[in-house]
């Protein structure tokens, strides 16, 4: 797919406070708190967790981006922390960016939305993308303008991997600091 020709705005969507934002570091400790309460499945949702964290990583290796997710125990060690949230909704999830210092992120929250089963449909697949989405902002990006982009919103409930656009933006953020 060739890139989009609003990938300006893209880059643009994806400025925090003005600048383009990344790590400046190339390990990001990730810490999955439990779920509470009596959440169906839980083991599957820590293991999308764990899935996308393994899919953005080979992403980032096979795109010479020099950042990589690592999970650690305890909350303390972690530059991003995953929580769980009961929604009214499914699908839901939210990545807040809790200290920004300059251009480089120091600390995420991500919301991983619990599914209602009571409400829509819910599958796996949804789940996963919904999970890639907001790991997709906790590297720096904003949202994207093609409907094949990770990024799009609303985000679409199949797409599983970054599109061209995806990657190029990421290489834009990530270049110009460790260039």
């Amino acid at each position: 797919m060739p890139i989009s020709k609003n990938i300006n705005r893209y880059i643009n969507n994806s400025l925090i406070r003005g600048k383009l934002c990344r790590w400046d570091k190339n390990s990001v400790f990730v810490f999955i708190t439990p779920i509470t309460g009596s959440a169906a499945n839980k083991e599957f949702m820590y293991s999308q967790v764990e899935r996308a964290i393994s899919s953005w990583n080979s992403i980032l290796r096979a795109n010479n981006i020099p950042v990589q997710f690592l999970k650690v125990l305890q909350a303390e060690q972690a530059d991003i922390v995953v929580h769980w949230v009961k929604v009214g909704r499914v699908y839901e999830g939210m990545c807040k960016y809790l200290s920004v210092v300059g251009t480089s992120l120091k600390k995420i929250s991500i919301d991983i939305g619990l599914p209602n089963y009571y409400g829509r449909e819910t599958t796996d697949l949804s789940i996963y993308c919904a999970i890639m989405h907001e790991f997709g902002h906790a590297l720096g990006l904003g949202h994207g303008v093609e409907v094949d982009d990770i990024m799009f919103v609303p985000h679409q409930k199949n797409i599983s991997t970054p599109s061209d656009n995806d990657i190029l933006v990421l290489k834009q953020i990530y270049q110009q600091h460790f260039s």
